[in-house]
């Protein structure tokens, strides 16, 4: 039997590749003679520069760059010099992962630091960047990227502002250098508009260290943002699906450069080519560290499942936590779901998550193939 492994990370616990091992190596303790063939999955967010490499055997390239609260950090990304192709995680430069709790606070935070990696990746012939979002500790529309470009942002009397959350309502007029002829490809895995109740500062800014006062604050900068975007240049993205991703990043770019938004998971599926390997699998296994709704929209989980339930292929899950009914778990095409380590604490799960994968696997495999 073939068996189809494509899990994405088990976050703070285990990245897409270990989960591969552990899980191969549950169904290679129930029977060696079965063909399990990995393929790493991720969406936009962290680990998809990896994850990208790993299909496309890009060369990782370091540089100088800064981190959300523009402190110089080693940074890297990965280079295809065939396609003249950057891939770009933002979480690298201008992650939340890069900061201490108490230092989160999304009036301050910037994504000059992805800027810079765009302005090497330029400066090495790039002719198209893809950006993977996810896991920003920004909420700046992306202006910090304009700023590491060599954009101005200028206030009401033409005095230059810093890029932060905290400067975009002061911002009246956006000064554009020379713009090299480029394409930015960015891999987004959520729908947010960038201003209102659905929209970047609402949605995400609470987990970036605001306030429901800073909420309000960094929203109404967006907007004006936007407003000042649509003067300018006549581009109108304040309600565009994806805008509001990683602190609203995509509508900075949007007016000035050829953009276009894709869901990461189509990205990672066409460069895998996981679909002319399912064909032939009796199985299919992916997880993640926490299973909810939000895992079935758009989402690794959601879309393996739905690759497989088409093919008429059972699809388990496994994962740290699951917060689905049977109802949602059966609408999605999973034929089950599997929590690892239901009687230990979560802090327990997530130190012994390989350990506890490779066992959960042995278990369904056991399940799975009566014979062994």
């Amino acid at each position: 039997m073939k068996i189809i492994i494509a899990p994405d990370k088990f976050k703070g616990s285990l990245t897409a590749f270990e989960a591969c091992k552990a899980i191969t190596a549950g169904i290679k303790h129930v029977d060696k003679n079965t063909e399990a063939v990995s393929f790493p999955m991720a969406d936009g967010g962290d680990g998809f520069a990896s994850v990208m490499q790993y299909y496309l055997q890009t060369e990782s390239i370091s540089c100088v760059a800064t981190d959300p609260l523009n402190r110089r950090i080693n940074a890297s990304y990965q280079w295809n010099e065939k396609t003249k192709t950057a891939i770009i995680e933002i979480a690298v430069t201008s992650g939340l992962v890069l900061l201490k709790d108490e230092e989160r606070n999304p009036l301050l935070t910037s994504t000059c630091g992805t800027g810079l990696l765009i302005k090497d990746a330029i400066a090495k012939g790039a002719t198209k960047i893809i950006l993977g979002l996810g896991g920003s500790a920004t909420n700046d529309g992306g202006t910090g990227i304009l700023e590491a470009l060599g954009f101005q942002l200028l206030d009401l009397n033409n005095n230059l502002l810093k890029a932060n959350g905290e400067n975009l309502s002061a911002i009246r007029k956006i000064i554009s250098p020379p713009l090299p002829a480029i394409k930015f490809e960015i891999a987004c895995d959520v729908q947010n508009v960038l201003c209102g109740p659905n929209g970047a500062s609402f949605i995400y800014a609470p987990q970036k260290g605001a306030n429901a006062e800073q909420v309000k604050f960094l929203d109404d900068g967006l907007k004006s943002l936007a407003t000042v975007l649509l003067q300018q240049t006549g581009k109108d993205v304040a309600n565009i699906k994806g805008s509001g991703a990683a602190g609203g990043i995509a509508a900075s770019l949007i007016p000035f450069f050829d953009v276009e938004l894709k869901q990461g998971m189509d990205m990672i599926l066409s460069v895998s080519n996981i679909e002319k390997e399912i064909k032939n699998a009796g199985l299919v296994i992916t997880g993640e560290g926490k299973i909810d709704r939000q895992s079935l929209e758009g989402k690794v989980i959601g879309r393996i499942a739905a690759l497989a339930y088409e093919r008429n292929i059972p699809v388990m899950a496994l994962c740290g936590k699951l917060e689905l009914n049977g109802d949602d778990i059966k609408k999605a095409g999973l034929s089950s779901v599997f929590p690892i380590g239901e009687s230990l604490s979560v802090q327990e799960r997530m130190d012994h998550a390989a350990k506890l994968l490779e066992q959960k696997t042995v278990e369904i495999i056991r399940n799975f193939l009566p014979a062994y």
